[in-house]
């Protein structure tokens, strides 16, 4: 190991959060080193960005990668079936999205892995010593660690072996005008401005909320959200974490038939971008919960799990409605798409 205070640049570098987060410990580790492998082919991408080399930049969704199931497979070792199940498993955990461009194979976009929630003892993290309150360390791992977020730059050698450098930590992709939204991934946003929260204030604290979530979530689902929860925060956190885990759940079960992982229509039907039916779904959802909680003469026993039924179903016959609504099927995919969403 080089003692120099430097990042080597033939270290492939992996996200702690995707060890130390609960939601990913079923995330079988070759899924997470194809996602490392993901990341840094999207660097390269980021790269040809600031290059004003536009070749994997879109306008809706921002920036993407190539990286075929035959290169992954000959990296790894293993077979092209067996980077189809990882990818799979990618999808399921929302740390991709796939789509087919006929004619130039995949477009992959690759989307931010969460970070650990702080409220988790350190003693139940599998990686303690990352944790994001590093005052029980001896100074000089976390100077290290400084040092190594200050540095993290890799070399890229182009064609003229003139060396460029890519910044890759998040705070330096703001200071280049990138922006990254939870749904799209990283978007170029010449006038993108953080916003000021403070945590310490409630309204702020929930207009934050609404401002991570807002290109998936309508503002009337919002809305719907806020009374229900009361405007509390703790709450509409809950509801907003507990949307998008039922819609992983429903992206799934959808996604889990082969034939269907990589057709356009049915990664459509799962976005709230693309299938208007899903906020109608999560309003009505919503209100129905509302009058089920305000009829209830007795205490309900699990209004967390009553929740995540009601606005799982809703998300599901939404999906269902907005495939066969839209989208000619055999009656035998037909029946296969309801079976698949009846939870």
């Amino acid at each position: 190991m080089q003692k120099e205070n430097k990042v080597p640049q033939n270290f492939l570098f992996i996200d702690v959060d995707l060890f130390n987060n609960p939601k990913y410990h079923t995330l079988s580790n070759t899924a997470k080193l194809v996602y490392s492998l993901y990341t840094s082919r999207f660097r390269i991408s980021f790269y040809h960005y600031l290059e004003e080399d536009y070749t994997y930049y879109d306008a809706e969704k921002g920036l993407f990668i190539y990286f075929s199931n035959e290169d992954l497979a000959k990296i790894l070792n293993v077979s092209t079936r067996s980077i189809t199940n990882y990818k799979r498993e990618l999808l399921e955990f929302g740390l991709i999205e796939v789509q087919d461009t006929k004619n130039n194979g995949h477009r992959i976009y690759v989307k931010d892995v969460e970070v650990t929630p702080t409220d988790i003892d350190k003693e139940d993290l599998v990686m303690p010593y990352f944790a994001t309150d590093n005052e029980d360390y001896p100074s000089e791992v976390i100077s290290d660690t400084n040092t190594m977020e200050n540095n993290s730059v890799i070399t890229e050698k182009i064609s003229n072996n003139k060396e460029k450098k890519i910044l890759l930590s998040k705070r330096n992709l703001k200071t280049k005008d990138i922006t990254y939204d939870s749904g799209t991934g990283y978007i170029p946003n010449n006038n993108s401005t953080q916003p000021q929260t403070n945590s310490y204030l409630r309204d702020l604290s929930v207009e934050s909320i609404g401002n991570r979530i807002k290109n998936q979530i309508s503002t009337p689902v919002f809305a719907k959200i806020k009374m229900l929860a009361q405007n509390s925060y703790e709450k509409i956190k809950f509801y907003a974490d507990t949307i998008f885990k039922a819609k992983s759940q429903v992206m799934s079960r959808l996604l889990n038939n082969p034939n269907w992982l990589y057709r356009q229509e049915f990664q459509e039907a799962t976005r709230f971008e693309s299938n208007i039916f899903l906020a109608d779904g999560l309003e009505k959802s919503l209100l129905k919960l509302a009058e089920i909680m305000y009829k209830s003469d007795t205490k309900i026993h699990s209004e967390e799990r009553l929740s995540y039924v009601y606005l799982r179903n809703g998300l599901a016959n939404s999906t269902k409605k907005y495939l066969l609504d839209n989208f000619e099927f055999s009656d035998d995919e037909r029946y296969q798409i309801t079976q698949a969403l009846a939870f």
